[in-house]
């Protein structure tokens, strides 16, 4: 445990293979409950497994569900699996049975990881797979996702809504009007009016090409389309995650491609974080539209919280190693915004030795202490792959204040043009430049690394050669008597 008072770490799970948390939650008596999918080796099946710690994320205990018979399936699509509620949780996922068809469940566990009722949701087309659920007005749940076809996938919007013991009540299945396909990531309920807001996407061409569109979808109570609208041009775009806020405005967030015709690394897209906050009465009127971050190919938000003040915490994954032709190395990305969407901070955090290499952000829940617990995903870890979560202070940092004055920095809030530095990247030579800051003889500029690390200490000069350093990300830190003035981002190609 780091002395900010966070953390990250990774559990090994017994004959797994592979692993991905999918959500952690901070239990009542402040322990941390943590649930994801794991490929046992020996038997050759998917399972649940649900992993107990203690608040300074100590291991305590840890349960499996499956079997060969019936496995437990990650969708990489969605984010979150939890619903956390006063004495119990909620774990959903999408499953395969031993008659090797595709339902979904819900399953209520108590904070010991204990079963309390498991509910099964079949479809005739066979797959069912769900991707967010939340909790009705009338204290039942209101689920959502998409049903597909096996031999021909065009998928289809769902809703089932069931009591609050998970039986279902009714479904509706909302087809787009030019067939192809659509689907919902996340689902909420007003409770003024009780219309349901669905959050996701819809595309236009075939499964191996297509354009996706981020979707809004507003239903009545009982599931009968009222408004739908997408809010994406040529280029594909999504939505992953879904909040109502305190003034009964909705929160959208998910990631754009920026439809620049350059394309990324090897052709691949490159996009942005995007965040967009409607009224659910009229999806013409768009409150705000955020991007956040330079273009590149891993630029998302993944999930949003609204705070007791009305700001959002969003978190999400961010990469511009690859627009510079080098190994991709994605940081968990925090941005806390005003109710507006105007940047509050902004931290990437990355402390993965290089076995580890990247972790995109799963999901993202706040804690009573107001700190922040995100599961997170090792994508390019070697086998076997762990569990991994991170636990952050409420200022955005996850551990010493030298790596939160660094990693954890957001240049635009610390006199980001006082210093000018060229080229960047850069090879070996590195100019800098001083503008705009009435200084004495006494600074000093510090090259830190990616793990807070001083790597160069030395008195303010206007040329430094980093040839001996490795590729990668540095930042550059201007000093005045040991006050932190400025920093800037390096890349060291």
């Amino acid at each position: 445990m780091f002395s900010q008072g966070g953390f990250s770490k990774n559990y090994f799970l017994p004959n797994s293979v592979v692993s991905v948390c999918t959500d952690v939650i901070e239990a009542p008596n402040g322990n941390i409950i943590m649930t994801g999918l794991t490929f046992d080796g020996p038997t050759g099946s998917n399972r649940l497994t649900i992993v107990g710690t203690d608040a300074n994320g100590t291991e305590l205990w840890q349960k499996s569900y499956g079997s060969d018979k019936f496995e437990y399936l990650d969708n990489f699509l969605s984010n979150r699996s939890l619903i956390k509620g006063n004495s119990s949780f909620y774990f959903y996922s999408c499953v395969r049975d031993s008659n090797n068809k595709y339902p979904s469940v819900l399953i209520k566990f108590n904070f010991n990881g204990d079963t309390l009722w498991q509910k099964k949701f079949y479809d005739t087309n066979d797959y069912l797979y769900i991707q967010g659920v939340a909790k009705s007005v009338d204290d039942g749940f209101l689920i959502t996702g998409f049903c597909a076809h096996p031999v021909n996938p065009i998928e289809t919007t769902l809703i089932i809504k069931t009591d609050s013991n998970g039986n279902e009540l009714w479904r509706k299945k909302i087809n787009k009007p030019i067939p192809n396909g659509q689907n919902g990531s996340n689902i909420i309920q007003d409770s003024l009016t009780k219309k349901i807001v669905i959050a996701g996407y819809q595309y236009d061409g075939t499964a191996s090409a297509y354009t996706g569109h981020a979707n809004i979808i507003v239903t009545d109570s009982l599931g009968t389309v009222l408004q739908r609208k997408t809010f994406s041009g040529g280029c594909s775009s999504f939505f992953i995650d879904l909040i109502q806020t305190k003034d009964k405005k909705c929160v959208a967030v998910g990631q754009n491609d920026q439809c620049d015709n350059l394309g990324g690394p090897n052709g691949t897209a490159r996009h942005k974080g995007y965040a967009l906050k409607f009224d659910l009465n009229n999806l013409n009127n768009v409150i705000w539209t955020k991007e956040f971050d330079q273009t590149c190919v891993y630029n998302s938000i993944n999930t949003i919280n609204e705070l007791s003040n009305g700001d959002l915490i969003l978190g999400g994954r961010y990469d511009t190693l690859k627009n510079y032709s080098l190994p991709e190395k994605v940081m968990l990305r925090l941005i806390k915004t005003d109710k507006d969407g105007n940047v509050k901070w902004n931290k990437n955090l990355s402390r993965d030795n290089s076995n580890e290499n990247s972790k995109f952000i799963r999901s993202l829940n706040v804690t009573s202490s107001g700190s922040y617990l995100t599961a997170n995903w090792l994508y390019f870890a070697a086998n076997p792959k762990p569990y991994s979560i991170t636990k952050i202070d409420s200022m955005g940092c996850d551990s010493t204040v030298v790596y939160c004055q660094t990693v954890g920095l957001n240049e635009n809030t610390i006199n980001k043009n006082i210093l000018s530095i060229y080229p960047n990247p850069t090879n070996d030579i590195l100019n800098i430049e001083i503008e705009n800051f009435n200084h004495d003889q006494n600074l000093t500029i510090k090259v830190v690394d990616i793990l807070g690390r001083a790597i160069l200490e030395i008195p303010f000069k206007e040329q430094i050669n980093l040839k001996d350093l490795k590729y990668g990300v540095y930042f550059l830190e201007l000093y005045d008597k040991q006050k932190l003035i400025s920093s800037r981002k390096i890349i060291k190609q």
